[in-house]
């Protein structure tokens, strides 16, 4: 089993570490689904929104390092529940809206892992439930979810226009 270290890292502080994690995940995407923008039109922008969510809204990016790389990382945040809100529960929900293995360090429980030490980190908050979105056609990540005891809920549909 390879050895690995899992630590919260600040977007603003490591920007070189969650564009290079960040922009692989967005590759990954591309390869599912073509209606994904390329990551240098979209690169600052969406750092630095994911950045302003670690920062407003109790946000975590955690890595994990191999031999002082990083190899992995998971990133969400708080949405905090509001008057507008149908379903049931007051409290907060977290929503994790990243995630990913570089392909050579997976089946390795990596993501286990960051998803276990993600979790933990809120362990004082008061959530009603975790939540988060992934492609239809990711069905690894599908399985993965449900044996998490994550259900699906929803299915999005789209058209393009």
């Amino acid at each position: 089993m390879m050895e690995y270290t899992i630590r919260k890292i600040h977007i603003k502080e490591n920007f070189s570490i969650a564009d290079e994690l960040v922009g692989e995940l967005h590759l990954s995407e591309k390869e599912m689904n073509p209606n994904t923008a390329d990551w240098p039109m979209i690169r600052e922008n969406y750092l630095r929104f994911m950045a302003e969510c670690e920062e407003e809204d109790d946000g975590t990016f955690l890595i994990a390092e191999a031999e002082g790389q990083a190899i992995g990382f998971i990133f969400g945040y708080i949405e905090e529940r509001d008057d507008s809100n149908f379903e049931l529960g007051n409290a907060d929900d977290l929503y994790i809206s990243e995630g990913y293995v570089k392909p050579e360090y997976r089946k390795q429980g990596i993501y286990s892992a960051l998803n276990a030490a993600f979790e933990e980190g809120y362990k004082d908050y008061s959530i009603r439930r975790i939540y988060r979105f992934t492609l239809c056609s990711n069905h690894t990540m599908q399985s993965w979810l449900a044996k998490q005891g994550f259900s699906p809920v929803r299915v999005m549909y789209e058209k393009w226009l």
